[in-house]
């Protein structure tokens, strides 16, 4: 029995970033890469996009466990044909592992009907947070085993400490600062997969990160990079950073600009510290790691 985790090449930004997140720490579990590739599959006809297929799940096996990186970055169509195929093999498992509603995206193909329906063949389930499985229940999806990931990191070799500035960085997919804090010394770091290192080396440059909406993959990036974070009230790794005092929970952004501004020294010397403990476990993939060991747990007890 082997377990197989999807990452998609030539996507890049977020969805490449998180995507190789897990698929890094699961090959340090003896998982394997299923790669699929990004390109305009209306150019291939049914046939052309069976033969791919065949080709992208010649290692799988019978009894098998595929880990399916929902947002692929792929179409509804590539998709809903390499689950086909995935179901031709003999008591092979689908574990969706949802990380942001996809059609929520302005660069995806999908209809939430598109999501739902495919996600529904999957065996189990893995959800970036529990707001994310509320919804997708909300909306149709089938009550199945699931795990929540809640605490994102990201392996890398990169430990950064060396903290001089007082920025309040905010990732982005795009370069541009949404947010009201234009008082603030802010500076916009984009998801690249394929620039992380310099990342988060401009992260290391000191200050709190800021993780304000529903995607939480920036922490594994503060994290690396050696710095505090504010974080948005309801969140769920809201409870994580307050518990361990890696940074502070706020309400709104006269609570971001407060903290920002305002924090003591010693409080926010105490909270590097504390970054600093648990930097180790981000960095080289623990916590992705366990999520992983738990998914293998889960779908051999429950399936």
């Amino acid at each position: 029995m082997s377990v197989h985790i999807t990452k998609t090449y030539n996507i890049g930004g977020l969805i490449g970033l998180r995507q190789n997140a897990v698929k890094n720490a699961g090959e340090t579990l003896g998982f394997k890469e299923m790669s699929l590739f990004k390109f305009p599959d209306t150019y291939d006809s049914d046939d052309e996009l069976h033969v791919r297929m065949d080709g992208i799940i010649a290692s799988l096996c019978p009894e098998d466990i595929v880990i399916f990186q929902h947002p692929s970055g792929e179409s509804p169509r590539y998709d809903g044909f390499l689950f086909e195929h995935l179901r031709r093999y003999h008591g092979t498992k689908i574990v969706a592992f949802i990380q942001e509603i996809a059609s929520d995206r302005d660069d995806s193909e999908y209809s939430l009907s598109d999501e739902i329906t495919l996600l529904n063949r999957a065996d189990m389930f893995i959800f970036a947070s529990a707001a994310l499985r509320d919804y997708y229940i909300a909306n149709g999806l089938k009550e199945k085993p699931y795990l929540i990931q809640n605490i994102p990191d990201y392996m890398t070799d990169i430990c950064a400490n060396e903290h001089k500035n007082k920025k309040l960085y905010i990732m982005a997919e795009t370069s541009q600062n949404e947010y009201p804090l234009n008082n603030l010394n802010i500076e916009v770091v984009q998801y690249d997969e394929y620039h992380v290192t310099e990342s988060i080396l401009r992260l290391s440059d000191g200050g709190f990160g800021l993780i304000w909406d529903t995607d939480e993959q920036a922490l594994g990036l503060y994290m690396a990079a050696g710095i505090p974070v504010i974080v948005k009230k309801g969140l769920s790794c809201e409870k994580y950073v307050t518990d361990n005092e890696i940074g502070a929970a706020a309400t709104d952004f006269e609570d971001v600009y407060r903290i920002a501004v305002s924090e003591s020294e010693d409080k926010l010397s105490q909270y590097y510290a504390n970054v600093k403990k648990l930097q180790d476990l981000f960095i080289n993939g623990i916590y992705t790691r366990k999520l992983l060991l738990d998914t293998l747990i889960l779908c051999r007890e429950r399936l």
